[in-house]
């Protein structure tokens, strides 16, 4: 019998000194393949009322190389965390995609298929330009 998952994800920006946080529960899938874990949720929610949004997230754990693809409305979009690297990456949201620069400042990892939790710590830059500070707190739970 498979495994049941619940998933939190509590996401803070930080901006000029103003801080936002955000938390989302919801089940989620955890398979391995060719040493890689993978975790697969879905957010739900509407833009102004007009309608359903469904993203599908699956997350990538790959040594030290986290991956988070997110699938919204037929686009796609990856932010990719890497320790003390930066990458340029195409970020999904409701009005269109963002090229977006992700420099990685920590990893933390104990996620198994027993659960555990991933934190990143990372910078967002714009054009180079603006930037924002971010932390994610991602917790795996089995269901009881």
């Amino acid at each position: 019998m498979d495994k049941k998952y619940l998933i939190t994800v509590r996401g803070t920006q930080s901006v000029d000194g103003e801080q936002e946080t955000e938390e989302l529960t919801t089940t989620a899938e955890y398979t391995t393949r060719g040493g890689k874990r993978l975790l697969k949720y879905r957010e739900y929610g509407s833009l102004d009322g007009k309608g359903e949004i469904i993203v599908t997230n699956v997350l990538k754990i790959d040594g030290d190389c986290v991956t988070l693809t997110k699938r919204l409305d037929g686009r796609t979009g990856q932010m990719v965390f890497e320790c003390g690297k930066r990458h340029q990456c195409m970020y999904a949201n409701e009005v269109g995609n963002l090229t977006i620069g992700i420099y990685t400042e920590s990893i933390v990892d104990t996620i198994t298929e027993d659960g555990g939790t991933l934190e990143i710590e990372y910078t967002i830059d714009f054009n180079g330009g603006f930037e924002s500070v971010n932390y994610i707190l991602i917790t795996l739970k089995t269901e009881e």
